[in-house]
């Protein structure tokens, strides 16, 4: 469950970094991964100030030294869903450059390539993105005297979260989440894996609705997206059906959403519960809690 553009297996990962367009969110772990011990956020005009920002935020809580995990704000890369190459396994990640040429538009030699498997399918999830940005982000931790693990991305770090007891992995569970500036994305786990994941567009500004004003269209449309889904993951995906509904949404009225919703749904609808997550805890820093959740 990770990217490994960069990674150290003999090391063990402590700090997330969520890095985003406009900012970037750091989330400690106590010895044995049971609390948070550091969660801050800072917003930047572009990412080009990281170096800056990553360095101020890493003195500012005496982090030095940490090994990190990088999560990248799906604002960051292209992710895509191609067919698996005819190639031996252990040869698929260099064969990359040579089959995207067929499915992006920017030279082959400016971005950095890599993939993950689609569980049960002859298919591969093909992420790209700028290679200035890796070289940015790597020299941001160097600057900032961490040790970096790796670099993944955001569907595979809140896939993190779900990373429970056995008989638990085995429920397949539905996550709808939001960032800033960013559509509300729906992603499908079943045994701590990242099966399916897709842009519900056009109720981003659910996050800012007072109750009075969750009308009855708007609600039924959301549900109708989130019943396709669920309807997917049986027919599509071959899993057991969805057995619950989490929102991670950043709104005041989640509570009033919820309720809402769940007329709409025989399936459980709930607040994404976690053991490292207070109830007034700002969902934004999912991906960073996710990052530094990752295994080695």
């Amino acid at each position: 469950m990770r990217i490994p553009w960069l990674k150290n297996r003999n090391t063990q990962a402590k700090l997330g970094v969520f890095i985003a367009k406009q900012r970037v969110d750091i989330c400690a772990l106590s010895v044995g991964n049971n609390a948070i011990s550091v969660l801050d956020s800072v917003a930047f005009n572009d990412v080009s100030e990281l170096v800056k920002t990553l360095n101020e935020m890493i003195a500012k809580h005496n982090l030095h030294a940490a090994t990190c995990h990088v999560v990248l704000s799906n604002q960051l890369y292209q992710l895509l869903q191609i067919d698996k190459p005819n190639v031996p396994d252990d040869e698929v990640a260099s064969s990359l450059p040579f089959i995207a040429k067929e499915f992006i538009h920017e030279a082959i030699d400016s971005v950095v390539f890599d993939y993950f498997s689609v569980p049960n399918q002859n298919k591969i999830n093909l992420v790209y993105c700028p290679k200035n940005l890796v070289e940015l982000i790597v020299t941001a931790i160097q600057q900032a005297k961490l040790e970096l693990i790796s670099i993944g991305i955001e569907e595979l770090a809140t896939a993190n979260l779900f990373n429970t007891a056995a008989d638990e992995r085995q429920s397949t569970q539905m996550l709808i989440s939001q960032q800033d500036h960013q559509e509300i994305n729906l992603t499908i786990i079943h045994d701590n894996q990242l099966y399916f994941s897709r842009r519900l567009r056009g109720f981003s500004r659910l996050r800012d609705l007072q109750e009075d004003q969750l009308d009855a269209s708007l609600l039924d449309n959301f549900s109708l997206e989130i019943q396709r889904s669920a309807d997917f993951v049986v027919s599509q995906l071959k899993l057991p059906e969805v057995k619950a509904i989490n929102l991670a949404l950043p709104s005041t009225i989640l509570e009033p959403l919820i309720a809402r919703l769940q007329l709409n749904f025989t399936i459980p609808v709930t607040p994404l519960k976690h053991v490292l997550i207070a109830d007034n805890m700002d969902s934004g820093f999912l991906p960073a809690i996710g990052g530094a959740l990752e295994k080695l």
